[in-house]
């Protein structure tokens, strides 16, 4: 197989090391990421999501406070 010769950035390359299995190349590192993490279509992720539905961090999962009612002194 033939090579190419990248340049990326000490961060990136140092985060790529610590996703070696065993012996891993960098190359094979990086296809396997590439491959383990296919690209969704947007109607894929919508059927991906349908099970979390009203779940969530949004408004509706928050439980409802009512505001305190200040009662008039007499």
């Amino acid at each position: 197989m033939t090579t190419k010769t990248i340049s990326i950035e000490r961060d990136t390359y140092e985060m790529l090391a610590k996703k070696r299995r065993g012996r891993e190349t960098l190359s094979q590192v990086v296809r396997r990421l590439v491959t383990d993490c296919p690209a969704l279509t947007v109607e894929e992720l919508e059927e991906a999501m349908k099970p979390f539905i009203g779940i969530g961090a949004g408004r509706k999962a928050r439980p409802h406070h009512k505001p305190q009612q200040r009662h008039a002194i007499a």
